[in-house]
């Protein structure tokens, strides 16, 4: 394998606004996964700083715009969500008659 094979997605000298242990500054692009947000779905570990699927301990980064790449997994709704079901709140008045 070539050096650039094994170097960072990002340069750790760089500019650019990620997390000081986003994997994409340690780890090429190829080891890595991208989410959409942080998740229990993939927590963090932090005997070495990366977020791990839970599954495949596969490292995640949690950030994708902040270096523009898409999502590959889609973090599951909170368990604790409202339903989006309900009807609308009503109009209160802030005044009285």
């Amino acid at each position: 394998m070539t050096d650039a094979a094994q170097a960072p997605f990002i340069d750790p000298d760089s500019d650019y606004p990620c997390c000081w242990f986003c994997p994409a500054l340690r780890l090429p692009r190829s080891e890595f996964l991208v989410a959409d947000r942080p998740s229990r779905a993939w927590p963090f570990d932090a005997a070495d700083g990366f977020r791990y699927t839970v599954d495949d301990r596969i490292p995640v980064c949690v950030h994708p715009g902040r270096f523009g790449l898409e999502p590959e997994r889609t973090a599951p709704p909170p368990a604790d969500a409202p339903a989006t079901d309900l009807e609308p709140a009503r109009r209160r008045r802030w005044w009285r008659r």
